[in-house]
């Protein structure tokens, strides 16, 4: 991840650290795999292939960096599933039972 090219000094500072990156590559594959279940995956590849030629988090990059730029016909599906599969992880909503 990185890290061995880094110093960090404090124990807290370096477990806050891996948990954002922890969240961000569970957000970026789950966005690779929304994007796969749209058929976005075809205009990530190159070739023709039947399978899969990046894995998810790959994708999910990828589909994070055309964001900015991507059309509105694709974009607001997009967002839509995804929020529904952030939902449906439960991972992200207060618990109210605590």
């Amino acid at each position: 991840m990185g890290l061995s090219a880094t110093r960090i000094g404090e124990p807290m500072r370096r477990d806050r650290l891996l948990l954002i990156i922890a969240f961000a590559t569970a957000l970026l594959t789950l966005l690779g795999a929304v994007g796969e279940s749209l058929g976005m995956d075809r205009l990530l590849k190159s070739n023709t292939s039947k399978k899969r030629t990046h894995v998810l988090f790959r994708q999910g990059c990828m589909l994070y960096e055309l964001i900015p730029n991507m059309p509105e016909h694709r974009l607001t599906p997009l967002l839509k599933k995804f929020a529904d599969a952030v939902t449906k992880a439960g991972l992200f909503t207060p618990d109210v039972a605590a």
